[in-house]
C-alpha cells in the first residue's frame, strides 16, 4: 500500500494544471494502479485519465505481474519514454494507444514480439517505423484517423497480419506494393476513392481484389489467406466489428464499484489472515527466544558460582600467607639475616648468568650484521663495475652514432648547397622563371593589382562570415532572414567574379608591358634580373608586410573608392603613429596628386578612427565606472591602421570545412555563394553544395590573408 500511495504522489505532475476535476482523475488513476497490482486479472487499464506523461515504472509492473493487455487510450500522451523500458513489455498481447497525441513511435517497439493487436487510431502519426517488421505475431493494426503520408514497406514482413485499418488519413493516397507479402491479410479498411495506387476502381473493391492487384504489380502469384482455426484466443481473432471499449461500456458503474468493494473486502480478509499468521509466528519466535535467554541465564549463574568459589579459595591462600609471614616474624634476627644473605647471593649469581648470556647473544648479532654489511659492500662494488662498463659502452655507441649523424648532416648540407647552387644557376639561365618571378613581384608592387587583391580578400572575408553565420543558424535551428543572406551571397559572388576578371586583365597588361620593355632595345641576357632588382629597390619595404593591414580600415578605403592609393600610405601605416596626424600636405608629398582622392582618404581615416574610439569606449564602459568620453592616448596609438598579432588572430573569420572538419574553408560555390569547403574536399567530384544542396556550376578558390 505504501508503494502505491508514493507512486500516486509522483503522478501529481502528470496532469494538466488547468483541469477542473484533477482530484477525481488522480483518485481514479490511484484506484487503477492499485487494482493493477492487486488484481490477478491480465488487464492493466490506465485509460481516460488525462495523463500527459506515463507514471514511472508501469512497464516493469506489467512484466512483474505478467499483464497481457495494456490500455492507455483517451489520454494526452505524446511519448512512452517515462514508462520505463519497452523491452519489459515482451508479454503484452494487446496495446491500445488510441486517442492520444503521438506523432511518432519509438524504435524500441521492436521488443514487443508477442503483440497481437496494436491500436493507434486518432493520433498525429506521420509514418510508421521500420522496426515494426519485428512484430511477427501482430494480427490487428489500426492506424486510422492519423496524418500518414505513406505506408512503410516493412508491413510486408508481418506474415500474421489479418486486419489493417488506414482510413481517415487524408494525405495517404498510395498503398505500398510490398503489402502483398502479408499473405494472411483478410481485411483492409481505407478511403478507396482518394487513392491513386491502386486506382479507385480497385481500391473501392474487396480486400481480395486489392491484394490480387498488388501481387500483379509485384509479379507474384496471389495466395489466399489461411483460415482462422477455432482454438485461437479471442484476442487474436481479427474482426472488423471488434470494439476496444466493449469491456468498459458493458458493465455499469455500480457493478464496477460493487466488484471493487468485493475485491477490497477479499484483500482485507487476506491481509487479516496474513496478519494473524504473522502474529502467531511472532509469538512462537518470542517463546523460543525466552527459552534461549533462560538457558543463557542458567549458564551465567553457574559461572558466577564458580567465580565465587575461586575468590573464596584465593582468600584462604592469602590468609595462609599472612599467617606464615607472622610466624616468620617471630623468629630470631640471626636466622632472618642468614636467609637474606643466602637470597642475595642467589640473586647475584642468577644476575651474572643472565648478563653473560646477554653478552653472548649480542656478540653473535654483531658478527651477523658485520657479515651482512661486508656482503652488501661486495655486491655494491660488483654492480658499480658493471654500471661503469655499461656506461662506457653507451658513450662509445653514442659517439659513433653522433659521428655518423654528423657525416650524414654534412652530406645533406653539401647536397642542399649543390641543389641551391643548381637552382640559382637555373634561375640565372632560364628566362621563363625570371619572367614569372618579375611578374609576381610586379603584381604585388602594382597599386591597382594590390587594390584588386584587397577587394577580393574583403569580399572573400564577407562570404566566409556569411557562411559561418548560416552554419551557426542551422545549428541553433534559426530560419529567420534566410532570403536576405542568399541575396547578399549572390551579390558578393557577382562582385568576386568581376574582380577576378579585372585582376586577370591587369596581370595580362603587366606582362605585356614587360614584354614591350624587353623589345624596346635592351636585349641583354640579364634583363629580367635587372627588372626584378629595380622593382625591389623602388617598392616600399613595408609594402611586403601589407597583409597585416586592419580590414576595417581597408573597408573604409574601399567604400570611399581610394583603395588604389593604399601603397602611398605605407609610410604612415607602418610608422607606429596614429593616423590622426595625416594632413593634405602629407598625402600630397606621398604622391597622392588628386585633391578628391586626398579628401576621400581623410574621410576614410576619420571614420576609421571614430569607430576604433567608439569600440574602445564601449569595451571600457563594460568593465570600468563612468569616466570622461575623450579617447585616451593609448586608444589613439591603436588607430594606426595595422593589426598586431593578437588583433589579427581575433579578426579571423575563417570557418572550418563542413566535410573533413580539419582544414579551413577556401572554395566558393557558384551560384549559391557558400564558402564552406577546403580545396582537397572539392576535388572529390562534388555536384551539390553540402550546405544548401544547390547544384554547383563552378568553384572559385580564394585564400583569406
Amino acid at each position: 500500500m505504501g508503494c502505491a500511495v508514493s507512486g500516486i504522489q509522483r503522478t501529481m505532475s502528470l496532469f494538466s494544471r488547468h483541469s477542473s476535476n484533477s482530484q477525481d482523475i488522480r483518485a481514479k488513476l490511484e484506484r487503477k494502479l492499485y487494482l493493477a497490482r492487486e488484481s490477478p486479472e491480465p488487464d492493466f487499464d490506465l485509460s481516460d485519465c488525462q495523463m500527459r506523461r506515463l507514471p514511472p515504472g508501469i512497464f516493469s509492473i506489467c512484466k512483474v505481474f505478467r499483464k497481457d493487455y495494456l490500455y492507455l487510450h483517451n489520454n494526452l500522451l505524446q511519448s512512452l519514454e517515462d514508462g520505463g523500458q519497452l523491452s519489459d513489455l515482451q508479454l503484452i498481447k494487446v496495446l491500445n494507444l488510441s486517442y492520444n497525441q503521438f506523432s511518432h513511435l519509438p524504435n524500441d517497439i521492436r521488443y514487443l514480439v508477442r503483440l497481437a493487436e496494436l491500436y493507434l487510431q486518432s493520433n498525429y502519426l506521420e509514418s510508421l517505423p521500420e522496426e515494426i517488421k519485428y512484430l511477427e505475431c501482430l494480427q490487428v493494426l489500426d492506424v486510422s484517423n492519423n496524418k500518414l503520408v505513406s505506408l512503410n514497406a516493412m508491413l510486408g514482413h508481418l506474415k500474421s497480419l489479418r486486419v489493417l485499418k488506414i482510413s481517415g488519413n487524408k494525405s495517404l493516397n498510395k498503398l505500398c506494393p510490398e503489402l502483398c507479402y502479408a499473405v494472411n491479410l483478410v481485411s483492409i479498411e481505407l478511403d478507396g476513392e482518394n487513392f491513386t495506387f491502386p486506382p479507385p476502381e480497385v481500391a473501392t473493391k474487396s480486400t481480395t481484389e486489392i491484394m490480387k492487384y498488388l501481387c500483379s504489380e509485384m509479379n507474384i502469384d496471389y495466395i489466399p489467406p489461411l483460415p482462422i482455426t477455432s482454438d485461437v484466443s479471442p484476442s487474436q481473432i481479427p474482426s472488423t466489428n471488434y470494439n476496444i471499449f466493449e469491456k468498459q461500456t458493458g458493465i455499469t458503474w455500480e457493478e464496477q464499484e460493487a466488484k471493487m468493494i468485493e475485491q477490497e473486502n477479499k484483500i482485507h480478509k487476506a491481509n487479516q489472515v496474513q496478519r494473524e499468521k504473522f502474529l502467531s509466528e511472532f509469538l512462537l519466535e518470542q517463546q523460543e527466544l525466552d527459552t534461549e535467554i533462560a538457558k543463557v541465564q542458567e549458564v551465567r549463574d553457574i559461572e558466577r558460582q564458580k567465580l565465587m568459589q575461586t575468590i573464596q579459595k584465593a582468600e584462604q591462600d592469602i590468609e595462609c600467607l599472612v599467617n606464615n609471614f607472622i610466624q616468620t616474624d617471630r623468629l630470631k634476627p640471626e636466622v632472618i639475616q642468614q636467609q637474606l644473605a643466602y637470597e642475595q647471593a642467589e640473586h647475584n649469581r642468577l644476575l651474572e648468568i643472565t648478563r653473560q648470556n646477554y653478552d653472548n647473544v649480542r656478540r653473535a648479532d654483531i658478527l651477523t650484521a658485520m657479515e651482512q654489511l661486508i656482503e652488501n659492500d661486495y655486491h655494491i662494488q660488483y654492480h658499480k663495475e658493471n654500471y661503469k662498463d655499461g656506461l662506457n659502452n653507451i658513450k662509445q655507441s653514442l659517439l659513433s652514432q653522433e659521428s655518423e649523424g654528423t657525416n650524414k648532416l654534412v652530406h645533406i648540407l653539401n647536397a642542399k648547397d649543390e641543389s641551391r647552387t643548381a637552382l640559382i644557376q637555373q634561375v640565372l639561365e632560364d628566362q621563363d622563371i625570371q619572367k614569372a618571378i618579375v611578374s609576381s613581384l610586379l603584381d604585388r608592387v602594382d597599386a591597382k593589382s594590390w587594390s584588386l587583391n584587397q577587394e577580393i580578400s574583403l569580399i572573400s572575408m564577407h562570404l566566409a562570415r556569411l557562411s559561418v553565420i548560416e552554419q551557426e543558424k542551422k545549428k541553433m535551428q534559426i530560419t529567420f532572414n534566410y532570403n536576405e543572406l542568399l541575396t547578399q551571397r549572390s551579390k558578393l559572388v557577382g562582385f568576386l567574379d568581376d574582380l577576378l576578371e579585372q585582376r586577370k586583365k591587369r596581370r595580362k597588361q603587366l606582362i605585356n608591358m614587360l614584354k614591350e620593355e624587353e623589345g624596346e632595345g635592351n636585349l641583354s641576357s640579364d634583363f629580367w634580373l635587372k627588372s626584378y632588382q629595380k622593382l625591389l629597390d623602388s617598392a616600399p619595404k613595408s609594402l611586403f608586410n601589407i597583409r597585416k593591414l586592419d580590414p576595417v580600415f581597408a573597408n573604409y578605403l574601399l567604400q570611399e573608392g581610394v583603395i588604389h592609393c593604399l601603397p602611398f600610405l605605407t609610410k604612415y601605416l607602418f610608422s607606429g603613429e596614429s593616423l590622426l596626424n595625416v594632413t593634405h600636405e602629407n598625402l600630397k608629398e606621398s604622391g597622392v596628386s588628386l585633391s578628391s582622392d586626398r579628401e576621400s582618404i581623410l574621410r576614410a581615416l576619420k571614420l576609421y578612427v571614430n569607430e576604433k574610439t567608439q569600440s574602445y569606449n564601449d569595451a571600457d564602459s563594460n568593465s570600468k565606472p563612468a569616466c570622461p568620453s575623450a579617447p585616451s592616448l593609448e586608444n589613439k596609438q591603436n588607430c594606426s591602421g595595422v593589426l598586431n598579432v593578437d588583433e589579427k588572430e581575433s579578426t579571423n573569420v575563417e570557418g572550418e570545412c563542413v566535410i573533413c572538419m580539419d582544414e579551413n574553408s577556401e572554395v566558393v560555390f557558384v551560384p549559391c555563394g557558400h564558402m564552406c569547403c577546403c580545396q582537397s574536399c572539392t576535388q572529390n567530384e562534388l555536384e551539390v553544395c553540402p550546405m544548401c544542396r544547390t547544384e554547383i556550376e563552378r568553384t572559385i578558390r580564394v585564400i583569406l590573408s
